[in-house]
This record gives C-alpha cells, structure tokens and sequence, in this order.
C-alpha cells in the first residue's frame, strides 16, 4: 500500500487544521528514554529526521531509563551510578511512562547535589549547572521518571 499524503484531507469535517505531520523521507530514530543520555544516544538524535520516544514499553530496572554512569574528571575510567529513584505502580509490568519518581524533592536535592560534588571543579561547571537546572526542577514539579529522561 503506498503511503497516504498528508496534504489529503481528513474524513472528518470537525478537523478545523490539517494535522501536524512531517513530510514524508528522511531518518527516523526510536529510543526510550534514558536519564542524562549517553553521547551514542544524543548522536542517534542528532543524526534522525524524526525522533520517536519510546514509553510505552515496560521500565527495565538495569537498565539507563533512570540512572546515569559518571566519570571522574581526574579519572575517565573511575565511573560511579547516579539513580534517579523510581517507584513503579504496576510492579515489573508497569510502562515507562507511568514510572514515578520516589521523594522527587528529596531526589532532586540529592542529584544536583551529586553532580555538584563530582563536576563542580570542572572550568564548565557554571554552563552545565545552567543546562541541568530546567532539567533538575522537572524532577520536583513533574514526579514522572520518564519526562525527566
């Protein structure tokens, strides 16, 4: 079957705009999401046309949906786990998106905290600390694993 133009019109007279989709071609990318993205998910983004969250899988526990590895400045091979902690609902079942953080102000204070202590010598400090809070007040405000991933 040859694919549908979007330009065609909608079957319903209630549509009052055309819907919002890309044109048709280019590269698409489908990932879960994962808490601070590694650098080979972050190049899958920028090299995608279209980018396509997977959420509605179930949470793996082991894997980066909610946690993070860092690397020591004086020692990249000196890493350690950052974990957003999570609660899950539905047990093992339950679908990333649905996923909660536990204690998010709690959560939240200890983050910023830890990236703090671990990156706060760095010379780029002040621009990464600009660059995390929006991301670290989600974790307050939205309680979700999954929009702060």
């Amino acid at each position: 079957m040859p694919p549908t133009s979007p330009s065609s019109r909608t079957a319903s007279t209630a549509a009052s705009s055309p819907p919002d989709l890309p044109p048709p071609g280019g590269r698409c990318a489908i990932h879960q999401p994962n808490f601070f993205p590694r650098l080979t998910t972050l190049a899958k983004l920028f090299a995608a046309d279209y980018w396509i969250v997977l959420d509605d899988v179930q949470f793996a526990r082991r894997d980066y949906q909610h946690r993070a590895r860092l690397a020591a400045l004086d020692d990249p091979a000196r890493r350690q786990w950052l974990t957003l902690p999570t609660h899950l609902p539905n047990g093992r079942s339950t679908a990333i998106r649905d996923a909660e953080i536990a204690d998010p102000a709690r959560a939240g204070r200890r983050i910023r905290h830890t990236l703090q202590h671990h990156y706060g010598a760095s010379p780029h400090w002040p621009v990464l600390r600009a660059a995390l809070d929006p991301v670290l007040d989600l974790i307050i405000t939205n309680g979700r694993t999954a929009a702060v991933a």
